[in-house]
C-alpha cells in the first residue's frame, strides 16, 4: 500500500519582500523619470536652454546653449565681447563641467582670457575637438586674422563655408579684403580649387568689386581658379577700369590668342572674350551675332533703332594702315547708315568715322594716334523711324598695311624754304 504524499506548503512571503518590491518599483519610476525629464532638457536643449537645465541640471549642452545666449545677448558693439564673455564664463565653466564637447563654452572661456597664451592654448585644444561649431571657429579666424596667418584663415574660412553656407553674406567681405594682400595670393590659389560651391561663388563677388580686381588678377594669373565667366567677369572688369595691358595679358592666358602690334590680317568674329573678342548688341530689334558661317557676323536694326551694334579692341598697327570691309546689307539705300568708328582705348571720341558704301569698303586710316596702344573697333548702325530695317552680313574685317608716305626731298624742301 502506497505511502501518501505529503503536499509541500508553499512559503508566503517573508515581511522584508513587499519592501523590496516597493524600492524596486520606485527605483524603476525613478530612472523612468530621470529618463523622461532628460528626454525633455535634450529636446528643449535648443530652444530653451533655461527650462533643459531647470529639468536637468547636469545638461551640460543646455548649459552651453544657456552660456551662449548669455554671451550674445551681451554683445552690441565690440569693445563688450570681453566683458560679456566674463558675466557669461560661470555658465560656460558649468557646461564645460558637464560635457566636455561644448565648443561654444570653450570659446567663451577663451574669450573671457586676459592671457593671449592661454587664450591660445584653449582655442588649439577647442579646435581639435571640434572644427565645426560657427562661435568657436569664428573666433579662430579671429586669431589668426590679427596675426596674419592667411593660410590659416583661409582654411578656417573654408570650413566654416562649407559647414555654414548661410554665413556668406558676412564672411565673403571679410575674405574679399584680404585680396589686397600680396601674401594672401597663395593661399587663396590653393584654397580656391573649386572643390566647394562656395569657390566660385566667392570669385563671383569678388569680381563685381573694382577694388578687389587687381588681387583677381594675380590670383588667375598664378594658378586655374574660377569658371570662365569669372574669366570674362575679369577681363572686362580690368579693361574697363583702365589697366588694359593687364587684361590683354589674361586675355592672352585665358584664350591662347596673342597678336604682335602690326600685324596684318583678317579680324575674327569670336565673342567669347570681350573687350578683346566682339561685343554684339543683344536688345529686341538691335542685334549682332556670329553667321552660321565664322566668318560673317549678321546684323539686324529695326526702324527707330541706332548705336554701337558690335566693336571690340585690337592692337593699333604699327605704321599706316586700312581696313578692308565687305558686307551683304539691305536696303542698299541705306547703307551709309553703317558706319565704321575707331577709337584708342579708354577714349570717347573716334580719331577716324566713316559711312559704309555697297559691296566692298577699303577704309584708310592712316596711323593711329601717338600712344594708342589698344584701339577700338566699331560699327554703329542706324535705321531711321519710318524706314526699313537694316539687316545683313558682313564679312571678316581685314587689317591692311599701307605703304609708308615719302619723305619730301631736300632740294623740295629747300626751294619751299627759299620761297618763303
Amino acid at each position: 500500500m502506497a505511502r501518501p504524499t505529503k503536499s509541500r506548503r508553499k512559503r508566503g512571503p517573508s515581511i522584508a519582500d513587499p519592501a523590496r518590491a516597493i524600492v524596486a518599483v520606485l527605483a524603476g519610476l525613478l530612472i523612468a523619470a530621470l529618463l523622461a525629464l532628460q528626454s525633455i532638457s535634450s529636446v528643449t536643449t535648443r530652444r530653451a536652454p533655461d527650462l533643459a537645465v531647470s529639468l536637468m541640471p547636469l545638461n551640460g549642452l543646455a548649459k552651453e546653449q544657456l552660456a551662449a545666449r548669455q554671451f550674445t545677448g551681451g554683445v552690441t558693439k565690440a569693445d563688450e565681447v570681453v566683458p560679456s564673455a566674463k558675466a557669461a564664463t560661470p555658465s560656460a565653466s558649468g557646461a564645460f563641467a558637464g560635457e566636455a564637447l561644448t565648443p561654444k563654452a570653450i570659446a567663451i572661456l577663451a574669450l573671457a582670457s586676459a592671457d593671449p597664451a592661454q587664450r591660445d592654448r584653449i582655442l588649439a585644444a577647442a579646435t581639435s575637438l571640434n572644427r565645426r561649431d560657427l562661435l568657436l571657429q569664428g573666433l579662430v579666424l579671429e586669431e589668426q586674422v590679427k596675426a596674419r596667418d592667411y593660410a590659416g584663415s583661409l582654411a578656417t574660412l573654408d570650413r566654416l563655408m562649407r559647414v555654414h553656407p548661410e554665413q556668406k553674406p558676412a564672411l565673403f567681405p571679410l575674405l574679399q579684403r584680404a585680396l589686397s594682400e600680396d601674401d594672401a595670393i597663395p593661399a587663396f590659389a590653393e584654397i580656391l580649387d573649386g572643390s566647394s560651391d562656395w569657390h566660385d561663388d566667392f570669385l563671383e563677388f569678388a569680381v563685381r568689386d573694382p577694388a578687389s580686381l587687381a588681387g583677381l588678377a594675380s590670383l588667375r594669373e598664378s594658378g586655374d581658379v574660377g569658371s570662365e565667366e569669372f574669366e570674362r567677369r575679369l577681363i572686362q572688369g580690368l579693361a574697363d577700369n583702365g589697366q588694359v595691358d593687364r587684361a590683354y595679358s589674361l586675355f592672352q592666358l585665358a584664350s591662347g590668342k596673342s597678336a604682335a602690334r602690326g600685324t596684318a590680317g583678317p579680324i575674327d568674329w569670336q565673342a567669347d572674350y570681350a573687350p578683346f573678342d566682339w561685343r554684339f548688341a543683344d536688345e529686341g530689334g538691335f542685334r549682332a551675332q556670329q553667321g552660321r558661317f565664322e566668318e560673317q557676323a549678321e546684323i539686324y536694326v529695326r526702324g527707330g533703332k541706332g548705336g554701337l551694334i558690335a566693336d571690340r579692341l585690337i592692337r593699333a598697327p604699327a605704321g599706316r594702315f586700312a581696313i578692308r570691309a565687305t558686307h551683304r546689307i539691305q536696303p542698299v539705300d541705306q547703307v551709309r547708315d553703317v558706319r565704321l568708328q575707331l577709337r584708342c582705348a579708354g577714349s570717347e571720341t573716334p580719331f577716324f568715322d566713316e559711312r559704309f558704301g555697297r559691296g566692298e569698303n577699303l577704309f584708310e586710316v592712316g596711323s593711329a594716334p601717338a600712344g594708342c596702344e589698344f584701339m577700338s573697333v566699331g560699327i554703329q548702325a542706324r535705321a531711321w523711324s519710318g524706314r526699313s530695317a537694316l539687316r545683313g552680313t558682313i564679312d571678316r574685317l581685314e587689317i591692311v598695311t599701307l605703304a609708308a608716305r615719302p619723305e619730301p626731298a631736300a632740294a623740295e624742301t629747300e626751294e619751299a624754304s627759299g620761297d618763303e
